[in-house]
């Protein structure tokens, strides 16, 4: 009995261990084609105006399909960011649609240009995005639907 309750209560402690998250990337990368495919707009909350444009231009340059409006049911979503972290300022990506996390990108801020480009192309080739894109959106939303 003892033996399963530390079982239990190490499984349970793992599971609540805090961590950041990964980005992975995808198997079979979506093509432009495909990634195209789906409205993605871009919300700001770094509150710079110039870091904004050249993260909607380095989106667009991977082949998003950039709206200017708020996103419609089953759209994407992207939300620019920047933290300070241990490792320095940093710009952080999070894409979601209907409020359903698909994906996150983090770069370090030393080179605005370079980190945004990063973050664009990060989520073009993330497995969560090509899940999103070729299973018409998250098994969350699915439920939803009643698909």
């Amino acid at each position: 009995m003892r033996v399963l309750t530390a079982s239990i209560l190490g499984a349970l402690f793992w599971a609540c261990t805090v961590g950041q998250w990964r980005s992975r990337a995808a198997d079979k990368p979506l093509t432009r084609s495909e990634l195209s495919s789906r409205n993605l707009s871009v919300a700001d909350e770094s509150h710079d105006s110039a870091l904004h444009a050249a993260f909607v231009r380095a989106l667009a340059g991977e082949g998003f399909t950039i709206v200017a409006h708020p996103p419609y049911h089953e759209d994407l979503e992207v939300t620019l960011d920047i933290v300070r972290a241990p490792e320095g300022v940093v710009a952080v990506a999070t894409l979601h649609s209907d409020g359903f996390f698909i994906d996150e990108a983090r770069a370090s801020l030393d080179s605005a240009d370079a980190a945004l480009a990063r973050l664009a192309k990060t989520l073009a080739l993330s497995q969560g995005t090509a899940d999103f894109v070729r299973n018409s959106g998250t098994p969350q939303q699915k439920g939803l639907s009643g698909q």
